[in-house]
């Protein structure tokens, strides 16, 4: 783990290029912050024609996708080899939960293809369920725990180096999606690994929830940010419709071919979904949400 990762007030050494907005390609832009959690400087910005959120510039897809093989794992989660048992049993009961929404959805023996599927609790899940199941993962510790040791159809690669096997009949992805530079290209391959008729099932934090931390909740590993709208704009651009919402704290969508809605119409949503963030409240707020957590009862100021 690189240690200078974690001293504050310093820029992360990952090099960095792309300044217009990965998912609609303006190069308008309003700040939303300098610093991440660690108290690093890692500006961030919102797209001023979609409202999508991301770190200025972006990262390099090759210096990500050695963090993510190499780093990522005990940098973010201070682990860099096989999961605890507190992941797993964490990770089994999100993976329940993933199931029931899109099990209505699946015939009986579907072929389901997990997109960064971490350690394997989802694709264990479903094949437990009679599903043909499988997955890939860039981090080679948990891929290779995945396979070895829960002997899973899991292959170490990323979205970019996967070689498919078959058309599947739904492809899911669960918080991996902001951890991307280009997530159009991303969507692109899962509705490439899908049939005609598949299901894509996509899920990831809602930037409209996450800010009330501030700047809290902005830091490496979370490249882009997506609300509910953007995360429609991303495959409405590919031409899918959204089957199904789950908007809890964090977002799922199940999409499949169809007629999406007017993309004039998504980005004027995704604008207004973030209007009232900006640097300087995005900055407040962390500081109102820091200093809460440590008033009587822990309640931090929203």
């Amino acid at each position: 783990m690189d240690i200078s990762n974690w001293l504050p007030m310093v820029s992360y050494r990952l090099p960095r290029s792309r300044k217009d907005c990965p998912l609609c390609g303006s190069e308008q832009s309003e700040s939303l912050a300098d610093l991440d959690r660690r108290l690093k400087r890692l500006p961030h910005v919102k797209c001023g024609q979609c409202g999508f959120v991301r770190q200025f510039p972006l990262p390099t897809p090759e210096a990500l996708a050695d963090y993510y093989a190499t780093q990522y794992r005990a940098d973010y989660q201070g682990q860099s080899a096989a999961p605890t048992p507190h992941h797993i049993a964490k990770r089994r009961k999100e993976a329940e939960r993933r199931f029931a929404i899109l099990q209505p959805l699946l015939k009986p023996g579907a072929a389901v293809l997990d997109c960064g599927c971490g350690s394997g609790e989802f694709v264990e899940l479903l094949s437990e369920r009679g599903y043909a199941a499988s997955g890939f993962e860039p981090g080679q510790g948990y891929a290779t725990y995945a396979r070895d040791e829960k002997g899973l159809d899991v292959t170490c690669a990323g979205y970019s180096d996967f070689q498919p096997k078959r058309t599947y009949d739904a492809a899911t992805s669960f918080h991996v999606f902001e951890h991307l530079t280009d997530p159009l290209d991303a969507f692109a391959r899962l509705a490439a690994f899908v049939g005609p008729e598949g299901l894509i099932h996509i899920e990831v934090p809602n930037m409209e929830n996450a800010l009330v931390k501030g700047f809290g909740c902005l830091h490496l590993a979370h490249t882009i940010g997506f609300t509910r709208p953007t995360l429609e704009l991303m495959a409405a651009k590919h031409g899918f419709a959204v089957a199904v919402v789950e908007d809890a704290y964090d977002i799922g969508m199940v999409f499949r071919r169809g007629q999406p809605r007017d993309l004039e119409e998504i980005m004027a949503d995704g604008r207004a979904a973030l209007a009232r963030w900006n640097r300087e409240t995005v900055h407040r707020q962390f500081w109102r949400y820091t200093f809460g957590k440590l008033l009587p009862g822990g309640k931090s100021a929203q």
